[in-house]
């Protein structure tokens, strides 16, 4: 008997596996890869600089190919250390391992939901149908362009079955497994989605040991022992980020205006029917763009699960449905953000005003949803009667005719000709089509919604519901994500572009250093699109890669001196743009890549198209010696000198501090040796002088000249620099941070802890404590009157912001055309 059960769990799972394959059927069949936004512009070259160094045997703490060399681990959004990270990238291709990551992290996230819901005492398809919310749902499914956020939000589940089985079999050895999977978390490379993953599961221990009365040693497991395992483990990645962060635009936190920066508008709920009605950045219909992206604004979990879900917080009085109801309603009063005081309270929190995006809250409604649509089908199949059949067929037209409400203020569009839309743009085209799609599809849903929910699950109907619930919603969310995330040939990433071959045929490197580039293109001076429009058009992601814009060039051993859309670039590396185009051949710029002609006196064109090359033949090299200095200590002073016509940055270097040692009249010369990542050897010859190498300056950098450390100075506001001696022969750059030699020990102490506890209190139990209540009331009522004075405080406090919601919501007035 026991056999069987298991093998039906299986076969759950294994619908699972078989409904997140064929929503990703061509990534998983490794016949295209992910490029869409984030992947392209960033995850994509950070996965492959990593893998291209294990497949090496190495683990590179630097990156010298990003803004003139960034400490990549430390960054941590690649998630180098994250198991399945490194045992894809060692052994497959960048593009097949995060293929494979994303899809199976998907599947990994509706696993751990169908095992918690099991726990919780619902039916195989009522898990199953919370499995294919939270998996297929809208919120992750168009993240696939972060895998990072996607592997972080996957563990999610497994946290809460961890203290669940914790609770449910009286075992400690739980909570410290859920320290352990928190860990994993954190080296996925999404803090944020970490933390806030952290905070739910802690709030669901705390609401169940209050509820069962339990006693000491679980809430000392729970709030100091679940925490500090998970850091103490990720402690090797957690401290070179805490590190990067201080010295990064981060460094104070985000300012309060970005804090809330893409809130969720009140007028948004209506894309919980209908998640297409401000377009879709897929197919470039997407004409919300003023209130935030498409991806970081969509909640989208499915009809039949949003009304499940009711059927459970009216119909269950158990402490699952009171908890992941009030999560629901939390996260979308979070999610408002700015429109409303509340969320603004968070960013006097220590550590929460480093994040940024409120909507991020928006993960918790994603699980809460899963969950509770769960907990409502068990509630239909348990063979109990409903209380009035016909008050959800109420509900259903409600929605009905809300959404044909909000519709209606775009009847324009629905009714105009073709000669009217066009003369809208491909904008209005494209949305006309999805907003038939969408209400043909709400009106399906709300049918069968219906049907469902005023049915009696007795005899053929019950095994009808069974199969009919799982089926309809995952048909529901596949018909919105299905397109989402479209891929293109490997090949466009894998095959050097023409801008890259023109710079590399022109340029002789012997030493291991890279040329030195700065593109220019951009979507302002250039036809190009990276936000929308890549299911109707490829073209501009097919072009992307010749652009080697950011972090591109590092695919093919090219070196931009621009920071990228990581938020933990180095502060001073921003400032130092500010300085451009003048600072390009202090930088050691050798190669310009523009959109057309581009008019710098001195700069040689060694490559035509609608993508040209320019060659700088005047650029420094990327180590030279100075005998002149100045000493500014405030950086604005400093920045200022250095676009003055009185700096001459062949002959002089501006410091911070007084070199231990000048040498004028010197006549040293340098070079390159050898260039890796983490250690520069450079020759010396001649007299005495100040060695300036063209790599970013950071903490951990340590120099040796012949042997003997000195002392390094930051040269020129980024740089780095050293005084060396007359008689000098060989210096070397040797990349050694404590920030990672710390957390390896750590790290290491806390897995072995960890080990020893397992091991001596296995079966150790978490004390007595009291039995689950049964039935907890008035759920609902609170919630709903919680959501509601918040709303009525809202409109009192940012009313104006509120009352605009209408007007946000009309096509034609948001593109100026009403």
């Amino acid at each position: 008997m026991i056999r069987r059960q298991w093998a039906l769990d299986l076969a759950m799972v294994g619908i699972l596996a078989v409904a997140v394959l064929v929503l990703f059927w061509q990534a998983a069949l490794l016949q295209g890869v992910f490029f869409v936004q984030d992947m392209m512009v960033q995850n994509y070259p950070f996965r492959d600089y990593f893998s291209s160094a294990l497949k090496a045997g190495s683990l590179p703490l630097w990156c010298a190919e990003i803004n003139m060399g960034f400490p990549l681990f430390a960054e941590g959004q690649a998630g180098v250390l994250y198991p399945l990270n490194l045992l894809l990238a060692r052994f497959l291709p960048t593009y097949a391992a995060l293929n494979l990551n994303i899809v199976f992290h998907l599947w990994w996230a509706g696993v751990g939901t169908y095992l918690f819901l099991r726990a919780i005492g619902c039916g195989r398809a009522a898990a199953l149908t919370s499995a294919l919310t939270y998996a297929c749902g809208g919120y992750l499914v168009i993240r696939a362009m972060s895998p990072n956020y996607i592997a972080a939000a996957a563990w999610l589940p497994f946290l809460f079955l961890c203290i669940e089985w914790a609770l449910a079999h009286n075992r400690s050895v739980f909570l410290w497994l859920a320290g352990a999977l928190l860990s994993l978390q954190f080296l996925a490379g999404h803090p944020q989605a970490a933390v806030y993953a952290l905070i739910a599961a802690m709030l669901y221990g705390i609401y169940r040991g209050l509820l069962q009365g339990m006693g000491g040693r679980y809430w000392l497991l729970l709030l100091l022992g679940v925490p500090l395992i998970g850091a103490g483990i990720a402690a090797v990645q957690l401290l070179p980020t805490a590190e990067l962060v201080q010295f990064s635009a981060r460094s104070q936190g985000t300012g309060l205006k970005q804090f809330v920066n893409m809130s969720l508008p009140p007028e948004r709920f209506i894309t919980l029917l209908l998640p297409n009605f401000f377009g879709n950045s897929s197919t470039g219909s997407y004409w919300g763009r003023e209130a935030g992206f498409f991806i970081q604004l969509c909640g989208y979990a499915g009809i039949l699960p949003l009304l499940l879900s009711l059927v459970a917080v009216r119909e269950r009085r158990d402490c699952f449905t009171s908890f992941f109801c009030v999560l629901a309603v939390v996260a979308l009063i979070l999610a408002l953000g700015r429109y409303t005081a509340i969320f603004e309270w968070l960013y006097y929190i220590p550590g929460l005003k480093s994040f940024r995006i409120p909507t991020r809250f928006l993960l918790w409604f994603a699980f809460a949803i899963a969950v509770l649509s769960g907990l409502g089908l068990h509630q239909l199949l348990d063979g109990r009667e409903q209380r009035s059949y016909k008050n959800w067929w109420y509900l259903c037209v409600l929605f009905a005719l809300f959404a044909a409400a909000m519709v209606w203020q775009n009847r324009a569009i629905l009714k105009a000709g073709d000669a009217a839309l066009q003369g809208w743009g491909q904008i209005a085209l494209h949305y006309r089509e999805e907003l038939y799609q969408e209400l043909w599809r709400l009106g399906i849903m709300l049918l069968i919604g219906g049907f469902v929910l005023a049915s009696r699950a007795t005899g053929k109907t019950r095994l009808l519901l069974t199969v009919l619930v799982p089926l309809a919603t995952y048909v529901d969310l596949y018909h919105f994500g299905h397109r989402f995330n479209a891929t293109i040939d490997p090949a466009v990433l894998l095959e050097r572009p023409a801008t890259a071959a023109a710079i590399w045929a022109d340029s002789e490197r012997e030493n291991g250093t890279s040329p030195r580039i700065l593109s220019l293109v951009t979507e302002r001076n250039a036809p190009y699109d990276w936000h929308s429009g890549w299911v109707h058009d490829q073209t501009s992601y097919l072009q992307y890669p010749a652009t080697l814009r950011m972090y591109t060039g590092s695919l093919y051993g090219l070196t931009n001196v621009l920071p990228g859309w990581s938020p933990l670039h180095l502060k001073r590396q921003w400032e130092f743009t500010s300085g451009y185009p003048r600072f390009v051949g202090l930088a050691g710029v050798e190669y310009v890549v523009n959109y057309g002609a581009l008019n710098w006196p001195g700069w040689q064109q060694i490559s035509a198209g609608d993508l040209s090359v320019y060659k700088n033949s005047r650029a420094l090299p990327q180590a030279y010696v100075v005998h002149d200095y100045q000493v500014i200590a405030k950086s604005s002073w400093r920045l200022h000198y250095l676009k003055s016509a009185r700096f001459d940055p062949r002959h002089q270097v501006v410091l911070e501090e007084v070199p231990v040692r000048t040498s004028a009249a010197g006549d040293g010369r340098a070079h390159i040796a050898r260039y890796g990542p983490e250690e520069v050897e450079i020759d010396w010859q001649g007299g005495g002088g100040i060695l300036v190498l063209n790599d970013a300056y950071y903490p951990g950098w340590r120099v040796f000249v012949d042997g003997k450390e000195e002392h390094i100075m930051r040269a020129n506001h980024v740089f780095r620099a050293v005084a060396v001696p007359a008689g000098a022969n060989k210096v070397v750059f040797s990349y050694q941070p404590e920030s990672f030699r710390w957390g390896m020990w750590v790290s290491g102490a806390t897995f072995v802890l960890l080990v020893i506890l397992v091991v001596m209190g296995f079966g150790q139990s978490l004390g007595s404590f009291r039995p689950l209540p049964t039935e907890l009331g008035g759920v609902l009522a609170w919630s709903v009157q919680v959501f509601i004075m918040v709303v009525l405080y809202a409109l009192v406090t940012r009313g104006e912001i509120w009352y605009q919601a209408l007007a946000r919501s009309r096509i034609l007035a948001v593109l100026g055309m009403d």
